[in-house]
């Protein structure tokens, strides 16, 4: 795949946020009970997904149900926590790398949770593609907004 991160180009606006996309990648709404996942992609081989949790679990909450999902899947699961940012505020980081097919695969989560919704960012792809679609999806999530009303929460212990 060969991917350009200046070639962000469509705008996604709704459910209280934005972001921008690649053109040329395909956008997916889905419900999931009162969650709402957005999924952008190119192919069935890597995307960069945004899920909205409106009863506002906590961020170390949603962050341990994805790794534990990918280490009941995968096996050599190796997670790095990280400081970043989702939407210009400071969320809950980690990036992990596991085997599935033989093919070493990588996988990024960012969490933040505002008084409308827990917000979670995931991509992931195989770690061949790695180089080309980092930029891409650093790209995307650089530009993701909360939209005026949905201004953040306190942090909920």
């Amino acid at each position: 795949m060969d991917a350009d991160p200046d070639d962000v180009l469509m705008d996604f606006q709704g459910h209280g946020i934005s972001f921008r996309y690649p053109g040329y990648w395909e956008l997916e709404e889905e419900q999931d009970g009162d969650d709402t996942i957005l999924t952008v992609a190119a192919d069935n081989s890597c995307f960069w997904l945004l899920r909205l949790f409106p009863e506002c679990p906590r961020t170390e909450q949603v962050l341990a149900s994805c790794l534990s999902a990918i280490r009941e899947e995968y096996e050599d699961v190796e997670e790095h926590e990280f400081r970043g940012t989702l939407a210009n505020l400071t969320a809950n980081c980690r990036e992990v790398t596991f085997s599935c097919f033989e093919l070493l695969n990588a996988a990024g989560f960012r969490c933040i949770q505002t008084h409308h919704a827990t917000i979670l960012v995931w991509w992931q792809c195989t770690d061949h593609e790695l180089d080309s679609v980092r930029p891409v999806f650093d790209r995307i999530t650089q530009s993701v907004r909360i939209q005026p009303g949905n201004t953040p929460a306190t942090k909920r212990e």
